[in-house]
């Protein structure tokens, strides 16, 4: 088939700061080389600083007025950005293009499917179920630290992601599990549906490990949302790791809600182990290679997992790998590269923690066998492949 003319929808792209989102945008681009492609994204202030595909078209929704921040708001600037987003699109000539692909649900959410639809092919990526599964039900809602807010934005905007899978042409989730629940809550037709695993660019995280990288008892924790990503299971399996580990760190990587962070606060000042904890906000992307490196161990124990995109970056760094056994984890971590525990259990955190500090050996064999799995299953050359065959068939 000859160079397909494709234009993109997404909030997340440098020098916006890159969590699993951005990076599945800025890897895609990039290795859609011999097609036209055209990005919509907006202009976000700053210095880029990644390598960007210099066939790239670049449009720019303006966001530059003051917006609010709270990400679960109704005005907050990633709704803005699609509803701008909707407004470009039809300044634009769609018989120039062939697909529209959104790279998120919340980018499409807002866009006029009814009218793109008679120009052109239209694609969304779903890559949480979240707000897809949320229940108006506020016992079957998940509780969490900013619980009124969350259960009444997932609710209402559960209403527009329907409305916009029902109206493309195809979905790809980005593990069965997800792709499931689409079909499932929005009663999608399994036709519909492409699965395309995430890749990860492996040059950035295949570092060499540091020296004493699998007797440093350096427990690392990334996560952007840590509620959702299960922090205080961290925190609360340090007491028994400590006693057994007494020179045993935790490295924590991520922001959450005042309350939630205040609880974290009290329960290690509680037990006197704040010596033993370094809390980091935010990183960028390039930025977190440091903490891989001499990481004995990376757990996120999240209570709601789609993907998760840093266990394939801590495994490209050769570290053996924690997660729980909720959504689209278990596609990620096997035996061969780590453990699956029950969400909200910190006793089997602290237990298999304990198992990787006393046997560095095979705490080694499990990270090298990460690296491996990672190379195997979740290239970037896979994933662009995959995505282009789901771009062929909507055409055909």
């Amino acid at each position: 088939m000859e160079s397909l003319r494709l234009l993109l929808v997404s909030f997340e792209f440098p020098p916006y700061p890159l969590a699993g989102t951005g990076m599945y945008t800025l890897n895609l681009v990039n290795n859609l080389k011999n097609h036209e492609v055209t990005l919509i994204t907006p202009n976000h202030k700053g210095e880029i600083k990644e390598p960007i595909n210099k066939n790239l078209i670049l449009k720019k929704v303006d966001l530059s007025y003051k917006e609010a921040k709270v990400n679960r708001s109704f005005i907050d600037k990633k709704t803005l950005f699609s509803l701008k987003a909707k407004k470009l699109i039809k300044t634009l000539n769609l018989k120039d293009y062939d697909i529209m692909h959104s790279i998120t649900l919340r980018d499409g959410a807002f866009l006029d499917y009814n009218y793109m639809n008679k120009y052109l092919k239209t694609i969304i990526s779903v890559n949480d179920y979240y707000i897809i599964g949320s229940s108006w039900n506020p016992l079957s809602f998940e509780m969490t630290t900013d619980f009124p807010l969350r259960y009444f934005h997932h609710n209402i905007m559960k209403h527009f992601y329907f409305k916009a899978l029902r109206n493309c042409n195809r979905i790809i989730p980005n593990t069965n599990y997800v792709g499931n629940i689409i079909e499932k809550k929005a009663n999608i037709d399994p036709s519909k549906i492409k699965v395309v695993n995430r890749g990860i660019n492996l040059s950035r995280f295949e570092v060499e490990p540091d020296k004493n990288k699998y007797n440093s008892h350096n427990v690392l924790f990334i996560g952007p949302n840590a509620e959702r990503k299960g922090a205080i299971y961290v925190v609360k399996a340090a007491k028994e790791i400590l006693n057994k580990f007494p020179n045993s760190t935790f490295t924590i990587i991520g922001s959450c809600s005042y309350f939630y962070k205040n609880k974290i606060k009290s329960f290690i000042k509680e037990n006197n182990i704040e010596n033993k904890f370094e809390f980091i906000p935010h990183l960028p992307q390039q930025e977190l290679t440091k903490f891989y490196k001499r990481a004995n161990a990376f757990v996120m124990p999240s209570i709601m997992e789609a993907f998760g995109q840093v266990y394939l970056e801590a495994m490209s760094a050769k570290t053996p790998v924690i997660g729980t056994n909720v959504g689209g984890v278990s596609d990620i971590i096997t035996k061969d590269v780590g453990y699956l525990v029950p969400p909200r259990n910190s006793n089997e955190i602290a237990e298999d923690i304990i198992e990787i500090f006393s046997d560095s050996k095979k705490a080694k064999l499990l990270g090298e066998n990460g690296r491996k799995r990672v190379k195997e299953k979740f290239s970037i050359e896979r994933m662009v492949k995959e995505t282009v065959d789901v771009y062929k068939s909507v055409l055909n």
